[in-house]
């Protein structure tokens, strides 16, 4: 971690915006690394915690107090004692990410992610990919539990890699969704990812990739009025399943973000999405793979 001091705004400087101003003073530090300064507070202008789009003038002072250099987002080698390992080898494993943890680390140094976990079990993935995710395949989120794939050898990353761009990494989920479900359907929504945290359903486009869709299929009634559905995806979006659902009038039980009526009271109040299973072929072999994070008996109560 980087403890600065203040910094003059030179003439040349003059009419930056604050984050380009950090990025071209501080070139070797990640771009999350100023994101993340800026939104915790320890960046200030004239003593005043300023956001990232503060124009600059030339002699103004923007003190920093930390920055965290690229070494400090590596996950932390943690214990999960609710994650599990579904299949192993020595190319590629699938864990089982428990809900209500980070996939990988959102602040510098943070522990009990799954990349963690991760690393813990195989330390030479951060030499293959030394990124937050390290080499997950797939992302969660915080709320999300399920399967997520990581190569183990930096031939398997390669090859994932390619696989998952050309969307030949499928995941399927479980969903108690609102309504009744009676009939096999796809969304094909063309979804905007930059809007922010909550993406934004263009629900009078179709996006004409059908890697990008979400298929859902009825599993059966859920009682109050909802329905277990499985949703699968192949090349997903940030909150694809989550928002296309909602768009489609079935919001997924327990979704503060996308449901009309956020949860309340008794009931199933977690978000009930969970990766089931997720296909794809060995890295070495090219054999298909089918491997499956059992829900909890909690999550499949009616």
């Amino acid at each position: 971690m980087l403890i600065l001091q203040a910094l003059d705004v030179l003439s040349r400087e003059s009419g930056t915006r604050l984050d380009r101003f950090l990025r071209v003073r501080f070139p070797s530090v990640p771009s999350r690394s100023v994101r993340f300064a800026l939104e915790s507070g320890a960046v200030r202008v004239g003593g005043a915690v300023s956001p990232k789009g503060r124009i600059l003038r030339e002699g103004e002072r923007v003190d920093v107090s930390a920055l965290a250099e690229g070494s400090d987002w590596l996950p932390v080698p943690s214990d999960l004692p609710m994650a599990s390992v579904a299949y192993e080898d020595f190319h590629v494993a699938v864990l089982c990410k428990p809900h209500d943890i980070h996939t990988e680390p959102q602040r510098p140094l943070e522990a009990g992610t799954l990349a963690g976990y991760l690393r813990k079990l195989h330390p030479q993935v951060a030499e293959i990919a030394p990124f937050p995710g390290l080499t997950l395949l797939t992302r969660l989120d915080f709320a999300t539990s399920g399967a997520i794939p990581a190569a183990l050898t930096p031939e398997a990353w390669a090859v994932l890699r390619h696989e998952r761009e050309m969307g030949a990494i499928v995941k399927r989920y479980l969903c108690v969704v609102e309504g009744d479900v009676t009939e096999a359907f796809p969304i094909h929504f063309a979804i905007d990812s930059n809007a922010g945290e909550t993406v934004r359903v263009r629900t009078g486009v179709a996006d004409p990739d059908p890697s990008r869709w979400t298929r859902v299929e009825p599993v059966r009634p859920a009682g109050e009025g909802r329905t277990l559905v499985r949703a699968t995806i192949a090349r997903g979006k940030r909150h694809q399943i989550r928002a296309h659902l909602a768009a489609a009038g079935h919001p997924i039980v327990g979704d503060r973000r996308y449901a009309a009526v956020p949860p309340e009271g008794p009931g199933k109040t977690r978000l009930m999405l969970h990766a089931e299973e997720v296909t794809f072929r060995h890295p070495a072999t090219g054999a298909p793979m089918r491997v499956v994070c059992p829900a909890t008996a909690g999550f499949m109560a009616p």
